[in-house]
């Protein structure tokens, strides 16, 4: 290393130095990925770094987003954004530093005013708001995840060799920062994909010993394919999670969009609950019902010509949701047990029976601030009792 080189190396650590021991104090503790990054800019900017601009990208593990960018801005703060399949498809990532950087693990450099506007997708757009100098940088992650960075100025002269000095030693810290925020993300949002979120909070909150149970007051909906086993005994198992799709995508949406949880999907089955509010079941009970009729009204939608059709249909109890560990040894399952639970399958049953898509019981209905009508009193297996049904009108 010449004594210039050696100098600026000087000098860059000693002026790294401060964010450095932000990065490893504060932002290790207590913040999430978006105030990281907007702490993370402000110790630039206190270091003399005229940063106009930071985007760091981490790529997610959702059914549906890519990745998510944490965007901070001079003029505006910082903002979190989502990157989906609809948007890859496009071809955004294909002219983007960002997969330059994932392709190579290298750095992006462009002072743009010397790049042509056909090298990358952004540079017209970055140069049209003014900035001079564009990095992209990756973040290695522990786990093998390949992340990235990319810091922007409008500053004339753009980064001197110190300032992407300071950047570079900062680099590692920042990462480790990132990921170990991001972790806790990703091990919330897998959580809540494949056991629903409700469970995943249980889970996450210390709930993981075999036999705990968790009790909740809540609307109860179990949802079913009609003659699922006679539609399906000709398919291929591509062609039947197809149909299984298609079908969990008129009823899933519209349990969350009005407050509900799927907690399983059990073969052609779904369960799902909606937890009381702090007005008692009113709120629960009308949820679930509008769920439950949007659910219903979807169906001819997905059944367009040349796919296989399909019916279903829709139980509502209002009960005690009961989520329990069960299982052996180190093998468990975070489920729902209990006699609402087997309550509102039993209500499901009948639906076939009597023909009625959308059949709701006495418990569910004395909550419910809505007409309806009888469709009688029958007994139902492993009950005693003889229940009574309804449908809304």
């Amino acid at each position: 290393m010449n004594m210039r080189a050696n100098d600026t190396a000087m000098a860059a650590a000693n002026r790294a130095a401060p964010a450095l021991a932000w990065i490893l104090g504060d932002g290790l503790h207590g913040k999430n990925i978006e105030q990281l990054v907007g702490g993370f800019a402000e110790q630039l900017v206190a270091a003399g770094i005229p940063v106009d601009r930071i985007v760091v990208s981490v790529r997610v593990l959702t059914a549906t987003v890519i990745a998510r960018s944490y965007a901070w801005r001079s003029d505006s703060g910082t903002a979190m954004y989502t990157y989906d399949w609809a948007e890859r498809d496009q071809g955004l990532y294909e002219r983007s530093p960002f997969k330059a950087v994932h392709e190579t693990r290298q750095w992006v450099d462009l002072r743009l005013a010397e790049t042509p506007d056909e090298a990358f997708g952004i540079v017209p757009d970055m140069r049209a708001e003014g900035f001079t100098h564009y990095i992209a940088m990756p973040m290695d992650f522990a786990n093998g995840a390949l992340n990235v960075m990319a810091i922007s100025t409008r500053h004339t002269d753009g980064f001197s060799a110190e300032m992407m000095e300071v950047i570079r030693i900062l680099l590692p810290a920042l990462t480790a920062a990132v990921e170990l925020r991001a972790l806790d993300e990703i091990m919330r949002e897998v959580l809540a994909i494949y056991v629903g979120a409700e469970p995943a909070k249980q889970i996450l909150s210390g709930t993981v010993h075999r036999g705990e149970v968790h009790r909740i007051s809540s609307a109860i909906m179990f949802v079913d394919m009609r003659d699922f086993t006679r539609r399906t005994q000709k398919m291929s198992a591509d062609e039947t999670a197809e149909l299984l799709n298609r079908y969990y995508d008129c009823v899933v949406p519209h349990v969350q969009a009005n407050g509900g949880s799927v907690l399983k999907f059990i073969g052609d089955g779904i369960l799902a609950i909606f937890p009381d509010g702090e007005d008692g079941a009113k709120a629960s009970t009308r949820a679930a019902l509008d769920a439950a009729r949007a659910s219903l009204a979807s169906v001819p939608a997905a059944c367009p010509t040349g796919k296989a059709p399909f019916e279903i249909g829709i139980a509502l109890h209002h009960g005690t949701a009961a989520y329990g560990n069960v299982g052996s040894g180190e093998r468990l399952d975070f489920t729902v047990v209990g006699r609402d639970v087997n309550l509102t399958d039993r209500v499901g049953r009948l639906n076939k029976k009597l023909g009625i898509p959308l059949l709701l019981s006495d418990a569910f209905c004395r909550e419910l601030d809505s007409p309806v009508a009888s469709c009688g009193r029958h007994t139902v297996a492993s009950f005693d009792d003889v229940i009574e049904v309804f449908q809304p009108v």
